[in-house]
């Protein structure tokens, strides 16, 4: 049984006091991220997590609510990792050097690590690429333009789960959502739409055009919060969700 695990599914700001974006994917054989906001190393050690099992990290855009976490991972794969960790990070253009300005910018002096430890770098292109056992596909979408945002599509065993990133409406999401099993798509505003940032109105307005099996909210702002009546679930801290 291949699971999800909501490590954060808030906003930048933990509206509602909800842990930064960072989904946790495995089965018995394999675990990676979906994003890895600052939070996630706090929330893998609070689920006393092994750590050292997560050798793929997929970075949607460049916001430290969805890549800030990664330097703290990487003074655990250093310093407390049990075994010798093969990780890969794949992330949008320029990945490399954002992750490196990052590390040296939380912990000085410490982007020798990334040697060190054998990380390898993936840049997102057009195409479908392999990444262990997962294959992705990035599509642009329409968020913050410099931090480079991207959604994804993760195809394991046949199977696609798809992730919005965060994102205004932009049909980038139609190819995304396409014969999908799971959609997780943001929903930072309940009724109003706000540059970069989807609602709750909007998604239920192109649900006709989105082809997958269910769509969940993520990355939920206060007016979204403060609202109960919605079409689709919304994920929350802590949720496991079976895929397939």
């Amino acid at each position: 049984m291949k699971n999800l695990t909501v490590l954060g599914c808030g906003d930048a700001f933990s509206s509602g006091g909800q842990f930064n974006t960072s989904f946790l994917v495995e089965d018995s054989a394999s675990s990676f991220l979906i994003d890895c906001g600052a939070t996630t190393l706090f929330r893998l050690q609070q689920m006393d997590y092994p750590v050292d099992r997560i050798d793929r990290i997929f970075i949607s855009h460049f916001h430290g609510d969805h890549y800030g976490g990664l330097p703290f991972l990487i003074i655990h794969y250093a310093f407390q990792a049990k075994e010798e960790a093969q990780l890969t990070i794949c992330g949008p253009k320029g990945l490399e050097q954002k992750v490196r300005n990052l590390q040296d910018a939380m912990y000085p002096e410490t982007s020798s690590l990334f040697d060190e430890l054998k990380v390898n770098f993936i840049e997102y292109n057009s195409n479908w690429m392999s990444v262990g056992d997962v294959d992705i596909k990035a599509f642009p979408v329409k968020h913050s333009p410099p931090s480079i945002p991207h959604g994804f599509r993760l195809k394991w065993n046949d199977k696609i789960l798809s992730f919005s990133g965060d994102t205004e409406w932009t049909d980038s999401l139609v190819d995304l959502a396409d014969n999908s099993e799971l959609f997780i798509m943001e929903c930072n505003n309940f009724s109003s739409d706000t540059p970069g940032h989807l609602s709750h109105a909007k998604i239920v307005e192109m649900k006709p055009r989105l082809k997958t099996k269910k769509i969940v909210l993520s990355h939920q702002g206060s007016e979204a919060l403060s609202e109960d009546h919605f079409e689709f679930d919304r994920l929350k801290d802590g949720d496991r969700i079976p895929l397939w």
